[in-house]
């Protein structure tokens, strides 16, 4: 039984989740987790996911981000994913080690980075257009890391 203070808000991210594992969802999520597995280099490096599905502007923008991720990570894989029409903004930038394709299944950060016993397949999975006050971004099991501080020589005092 759900307890009684969780709020609607809550739920939400609960039903997506459970979609996911309803029997008829279970072909389709075992044949999408496999595909998905086979693109994934397995080297003991730090394996991060950075989800921004569409939009060039917002995927060009968003690699400004990657120097301080693999620099916060080192040593670590990001795997970008984006709709296959926006590969050719990624060519050549020297942080991304594979570009994938975008799965709707990518959604569920809990699939991606794991929950109970399921291991997920990437250590961090960061969706950094879909941060909002209803769903959560930065869950990363524990594993998230901060760039800098913002406290270092006293910058907020």
């Amino acid at each position: 039984m759900i307890s009684e203070s969780i709020e609607a808000k809550d739920l939400d991210k609960i039903n997506v989740f459970r979609n996911w594992f309803k029997p008829q969802h279970k072909d389709i999520f075992y044949k999408a987790l496999s595909n998905l597995s086979k693109e994934i280099t397995y080297n003991g490096k730090t394996r991060i996911l950075f989800i921004v599905p569409e939009s060039a502007g917002d995927i060009f923008l968003s690699t400004a981000l990657l120097r301080s991720i693999k620099e916060t990570y080192y040593p670590c894989d990001i795997y970008f994913s984006c709709k296959k029409q926006y590969f050719e903004i990624l060519n050549e930038n020297p942080y991304i080690h594979k570009v994938i394709e975008y799965k709707s299944i990518m959604d569920v950060q809990l699939i991606m980075e794991g929950v109970g016993d399921w291991p997920g397949l990437f250590d961090v999975s960061i969706f950094i257009t879909a941060f909002t006050q209803k769903f959560s971004n930065w869950v990363n099991n524990g594993r998230g890391k901060i760039a800098f501080n913002l406290r270092r020589n006293n910058a907020l005092t």
